[in-house]
């Protein structure tokens, strides 16, 4: 589930926390209304005169959009099931580097490296079992291979970027009640605070929930290692 494990907070991944205002913004345009989901105005920087800000690059966006923004995330909860760990990664590499592959050699000089910094930042976790999560890489073979059978996408779901906690800076607040969505028409309440039941309000970002790989499929870190090297199967 979506917040159950987080990298940099206990509630945030890295790039909601780095920029949770960059972030909010951003999905307020998946919105049919995005003034619903708009984080309020950050205070202006330390010396800096308050009529100067907000700048304009944080000015309201339009009531209504000639379109929605369409946006798939793939947080840690798909990501980390993808992963390259150390046996795997020396197991190919180490008869690629004997045959004199100058990208082999490279791979293995800088991931060496980052496997032993993963190592040092994990407790009960050595050797051949260290693992790198391939974030990235799986983001990008998605936006190259679409159309892969496998994939799972979880549509229209109403992810929100806390912008103001002091603790949750980041998290995805996301409702887990059980309280029933208003009906298209049916007028909005004055007790759904944040306007969560609303068709008209809240964010409508698509969510990555399982891939060619979680499907059954070959591992994605020798598939991904095989694809580099051109070599097939």
């Amino acid at each position: 589930m979506l917040n159950l494990r987080n990298q940099i907070t206990p509630c945030a991944e890295f790039n909601t926390f780095a920029d949770s205002y960059a972030a909010a913004r951003l999905y307020a345009l998946t919105s049919p209304r995005p003034s619903s989901t708009m984080p309020p105005t950050p205070p202006a920087p330390t010396g800096q005169p308050e009529g100067q800000h907000p700048p304009p690059y944080l000015a309201p966006y339009p009531e209504n959009l000639s379109r929605r923004l369409k946006v798939t995330l793939f947080p840690l909860d798909i990501t980390e099931q993808h992963i390259l760990s150390r046996g795997t990664f020396r197991k190919f590499i180490e008869p690629q580097v004997a045959a004199g592959s100058p990208l082999a050699d490279w791979a293995a000089t800088f991931l060496t490296s980052t496997f032993r910094k993963v190592e040092s930042l994990q407790e009960n976790l050595s050797g051949d079992a260290v693992g790198l999560q391939l974030h990235d890489p799986l983001t990008i073979w998605y936006c190259m291979a679409t159309t892969l059978t496998g994939w799972q996408i979880s549509e229209n779901e109403d992810l929100r970027v806390e912008t103001s906690g002091q603790w949750t800076r980041g998290m995805y607040v996301i409702d887990r009640r059980t309280r029933k969505k208003l009906e298209e028409g049916d007028p909005e309440a004055g007790s759904d605070h944040g306007k969560w039941l609303s068709v008209k309000s809240g964010n409508r970002l698509d969510r990555c929930t399982g891939s060619p790989q979680t499907a059954g499929q070959q591992a994605f870190g020798e598939f991904l290692l095989q694809r580099i090297f051109g070599i097939e199967t």
